[in-house]
């Protein structure tokens, strides 16, 4: 038998005997089972499925810390449900920021949402180079360039925080700051502990904007 058949015989015998060792972990540490019992898990597991969706390997992770997971969570959640800014805005500003920050696992679940929220493909595949691109409106701008003054070690200036002012009363432009600091952590974190994609990332209902 040829040196390479005799390799690729002896790798399919291994991965039939310890399958797991063929597939990558989701995370650097174990995932929380999806049906968790656990009493602070458990019911937030059974909201994110009322809502359309499953728990993600991201949930299931953080979920590690069951009680920070959940003040993690309530945030994340506020940021979602109670803010009055409008949702395309904030879709906007979590994928710039999380762009900025290497966060592929955030930007991947949220294209889907921003697309929702009325984002175009085209729009999304221009935010990288936004300051060249003629896609975004003026409010769109002063999004997109706050979120970079944040993520700069300067900070952001007084020019880019008064075109922001021009676009949004204060309680809006706290809401977006705060967003986008958030999904930087949550960005930091992912890729911290290794977490991966789930296959279907983005398309479950839980990804829709409202």
């Amino acid at each position: 038998m040829p040196g390479y058949l005799h390799a690729a015989v002896m790798l399919a015998a291994i991965v039939a005997v310890f399958p797991a060792a063929a597939q990558e972990s989701p995370a650097r540490i174990p995932l929380v089972p999806s049906d968790t019992q656990d009493p602070v898990l458990k019911p937030m597991f059974d909201t994110i499925r009322s809502r359309g969706g499953q728990p993600l390997n991201m949930h299931r992770t953080i979920g590690n810390a069951p009680k920070v997971f959940r003040a993690y969570a309530q945030l994340a959640f506020a940021l979602r449900a109670d803010a009055v800014v409008a949702r395309a805005d904030r879709e906007l500003i979590i994928l710039r920021a999380t762009q900025l920050a290497q966060g592929d696992y955030e930007f991947t679940q949220h294209k889907p949402m921003a697309m929702s929220c009325g984002m175009t493909p085209a729009q999304i595949d221009a935010i990288a180079q936004w300051r060249a691109s003629k896609l975004f409106s003026e409010r769109q701008r002063a999004v997109l360039a706050f979120a970079d003054g944040m993520a700069s070690a300067g900070g952001v200036d007084q020019a880019t925080f008064d075109e922001m002012k021009k676009h949004f009363p204060p309680q809006e432009i706290v809401e977006l700051s705060v967003t986008a600091g958030f999904y930087t952590a949550a960005s930091q974190v992912t890729r911290s502990l290794g977490i991966k994609l789930e296959p279907d990332a983005g398309q479950t209902a839980y990804g829709k904007c409202g």
